[in-house]
């Protein structure tokens, strides 16, 4: 977690302007980058754009993003902007229930087949402002108790907006699909072993599934089939890794678990019609003053 004199595994923030000028701000950055822990950008005034894991998002007013450790983001704001940010490690989070999973429950945490935004309207967003403010007056107020009234307040906001994301989520019926938990499950075991299992047959055997039928319920739910899952979120970390660190493609390919980086280099051409070379040059340039 960033520095800070308050609360070092959670952190809130208000923000207003194109210019950050609080000091104690985790970061300022005019290029991609990303943490190690989670983030919730709650939009009051949307004023800018929103560039989550290489795709760019127009910020709205009286909406929601959701950042988890590891993606690559950047924030361009305009001079009407107004928000909040939350930052919370996982420890903070699971502190006490022994269940790290639990972030893992929530659609648009740790999920690249889910849009991390929620857009809401005028009502329910301000359930959502009132609460920010209770969670700011707690975190302010920094009482003896105040860490774990914080976790419990998150708690709620969470399934709140985990509550609203049902309510407004595009495809509802397939989240209340039956099939809808399995695939949740293999979005977990994808995030956490994506690197390591490179076989649809390595998450169908944790799941007690044939790999047919998991392919079949991931299509159903997400279009996809979980071996093309696999693929994106291999493609995912690869752009990660050219963006954010000076790994060589070689490297990167080791780091995947490819034993051939030049048959790395030949898949992420495929899927994304540059090499791993030109995709780093490219977004580079993007960002060059």
């Amino acid at each position: 977690m960033p520095h800070s004199p308050q609360q070092q595994a959670f952190q809130l923030y208000e923000v207003q302007g194109k210019t950050i000028t609080n000091s104690t701000y985790p970061h300022e950055t005019d290029r991609p980058h990303r943490h190690k822990y989670y983030e919730i950008c709650v939009f009051v005034n949307g004023a800018g754009k929103h560039e989550i894991d290489f795709a760019t998002h127009t910020i709205q007013s009286q909406s929601i993003h959701f950042l988890s450790p590891g993606q690559v983001h950047l924030i361009s704001r305009e001079k009407d902007y107004h928000g909040y940010l939350m930052v919370f490690s996982k420890d903070f989070y699971a502190l006490d229930t022994f269940h790290e999973d639990l972030l893992f429950q929530l659609p648009f945490f740790n999920n690249p087949t889910m849009v991390p935004i929620l857009n809401l309207d005028g009502v329910d967003f301000q359930e959502i402002i009132l609460l920010i403010q209770t969670i700011k007056k707690e975190y302010t107020a920094r009482q003896q108790l105040g860490r774990e009234i914080l976790r419990s307040y998150l708690q709620v906001f969470l399934l709140k907006c985990k509550q609203y994301y049902v309510d407004y989520f595009a495809e509802k019926k397939k989240m209340l699909d039956p099939h809808f938990k399995i695939v949740q499950q293999f979005n977990a075991l994808l995030e956490q072993q994506f690197i390591q299992n490179h076989l649809v047959q390595d998450y169908a055997d944790q799941l007690a599934l044939s790999p047919a039928i998991l392919n079949k319920y991931v299509k159903k739910i997400t279009g996809n089939t979980a071996g093309e899952l696999l693929m994106e979120r291999l493609i995912l970390q690869a752009k990660r890794y050219l963006i954010y660190t000076d790994l060589s493609n070689k490297e990167i390919a080791y780091r995947l678990n490819y034993e051939d980086p030049s048959y790395f280099s030949r898949i992420f051409k495929k899927k994304t019609g540059l090499t791993p070379s030109e995709f780093r040059h490219t977004e580079n340039e993007k960002y060059q003053l």
